[in-house]
């Protein structure tokens, strides 16, 4: 019994460790997506960074509490210089492609329409 306590607590500090982790990295794409959004002189560049800053602040565990929050993005935004933003928000948009793909894989394939074919007019029309 003693062993099985002590592999399922190595397992959660495995998990809580990766978790944090991936917090880490997902305030590191809140704050450059921030930036970004604040700064990008294209409408589009501009649409790309705000929703990235949503999308990982929705990978941002529920647990965490403000001040917690605060600490995260404050450590992550030391981390970020300005030849490694551009890099990392490109890392950062990639993930969201990723998952975009992905999603998109799992829609049925939209029916090709024959090329030439009018629509069918209803009865009385």
């Amino acid at each position: 019994m003693k062993t099985l306590n002590i592999l399922l607590a190595t397992a959660l500090l495995a998990v809580s460790g990766a978790a944090s982790a991936q917090s880490a990295t997902d305030a590191q794409c809140i704050v450059v997506s921030n930036a970004f959004a604040a700064q990008a002189k294209e409408e589009q560049a501009k649409k790309i960074a705000e929703a990235s800053v949503y999308f990982y602040l929705g990978r941002i565990g529920n647990s965490m509490t403000g001040p917690q929050l605060k600490a995260l993005l404050d450590a992550q935004s030391k981390t970020l210089t300005q030849a490694n933003a551009g890099p990392t928000m490109e890392k950062c948009a990639a993930a969201i492609q990723a998952k975009v793909n992905l999603l998109r894989s799992l829609a049925p394939p939209a029916a090709a329409k024959p090329a030439g074919t009018k629509p069918t007019q209803p009865a009385g029309r």
